[in-house]
């Protein structure tokens, strides 16, 4: 019974937050959280949307710009939240399709 408690919380934390990611790789470079918005322009290119609005990041409220990068069929489409200059959240969205920007 203790064993399966453990795989069912493990289980739940797993699926929980996936959607966040810390960093997604354009090639063979990584973009992180906490970089410059200027690293993702270097590495990946202009992304394929941007978006403007308010978001909660870590509890606060903030106003952003969110770039998003398709990654391609084998990969994801990353949402990059991005606040005075600074990437402050990577999010993957769902499934890239077609041939990625990513590589």
């Amino acid at each position: 019974m203790k064993n399966i408690l453990s795989i069912s919380f493990i289980i739940l934390f797993i699926t929980t937050f996936t959607s966040n990611a810390l960093a997604f790789r354009c090639g063979t470079e990584i973009v992180d959280r906490w970089a410059p918005a200027a690293t993702a322009l270097n590495k990946c290119g202009y992304p394929f949307q941007k978006d403007f609005g308010y978001e909660n990041i870590d509890g606060r409220i903030f106003y952003v710009e969110k770039w998003f990068y398709n990654c391609g069929e084998n990969d994801f489409i990353y949402s990059i939240s991005i606040h005075n200059g600074i990437i402050v959240k990577i999010d993957n969205v769902h499934r890239g399709t077609g041939k990625g920007q990513c590589q």
